[in-house]
């Protein structure tokens, strides 16, 4: 891989994975543009999410690292170690849907890469983000509940369909719980780093091939990064401002031209 190609490979993965358009789906379309064999780079596939997960570690570091110190502390009983920790149990069951969900499709994922799935995918992402915003105009709560934390853990599990977006399913399954837009959007971002994590081990450990590029590779990784780190802040502004509908709008008008141009 070239390092033009490994750059905007970069940027595509690095903006997609935190706006709420699917980065599986825009990283197929743009192998498929680009004439690259999917299965020829999938370290590098790997790297760039690791990017993308390094984006929002250091994005949130100070709340991620409250809630691991908080962990880490089990005697400190006073009243903002037991809410961090309570956080990070609330993370961790939000992650279990995914876990299950990902184990159960584990030996089908080619079967469910394909361009005319991931359009219609794009639509049903489309709509999903449009009811969120809705549900949103009264939404008050701040304050993360243990069935908030299912209903994001679920909507993330169904972001494992390629155009079904990470953060935008978990923003929504926040917002349709009855959370205010900003507390839903930092809980999603803190629930995708369990899941992201989870995610780029296995894939690590199962590959079968690990041949690849390092100079386009780091290249790509730190792309990503750069991308990524840009766009959950540009996605924190959106949220606040209730325009989610830009995003809708965007995955509506590339799934129908996907399904268009595939069937």
């Amino acid at each position: 891989m070239d390092a033009l190609t490994a750059v905007l490979l970069g940027i595509v993965q690095g903006i997609t994975e935190w706006l709420p358009v699917s980065s599986s789906a825009h990283l197929a379309i743009a192998q498929e543009l680009l004439g690259l064999d999917a299965g020829e780079n999938l370290l590098f596939d790997l790297a760039v999410h690791m990017g993308t997960l390094l984006a929002v570690c250091v994005f949130f570091r100070k709340e991620l690292g409250s809630i691991v110190l908080a962990l880490l502390r089990p005697g400190d009983k006073s009243a903002d170690a037991k809410a961090l920790r309570m956080l990070g149990a609330l993370i961790l069951i939000g992650t279990v849907p995914v876990v299950i969900i990902g184990l159960l499709l584990s030996d089908r994922t080619e079967d469910i890469f394909t361009l005319p799935l991931i359009g219609a995918a794009l639509v049903v992402n489309a709509a999903v983000l449009l009811m969120a915003e809705r549900s949103s105009r009264l939404a008050r709560r701040k304050d993360v509940s243990a069935r908030d934390a299912l209903v994001a853990g679920m909507m993330q599990a169904a972001s494992i369909v390629p155009g079904i977006s990470r953060s935008g399913s978990t923003l929504s399954g926040g917002m349709f719980s009855g959370l205010e837009r900003e507390a839903a959007a930092t809980f999603a971002f803190l629930l995708s780093v369990p899941a992201l994590l989870g995610a780029f081990a296995y894939g690590f450990a199962t590959l079968e091939r690990y041949d690849f590029d390092l100079a386009s590779t780091v290249l790509g990784a730190a792309v990503a990064f750069a991308a990524g780190f840009v766009s959950i802040g540009y996605l924190l502004k959106a949220v606040k401002a209730g325009r989610l509908w830009i995003f809708s709008v965007y995955c509506a008008v590339l799934g129908v031209a996907v399904l268009a141009l595939t069937l």
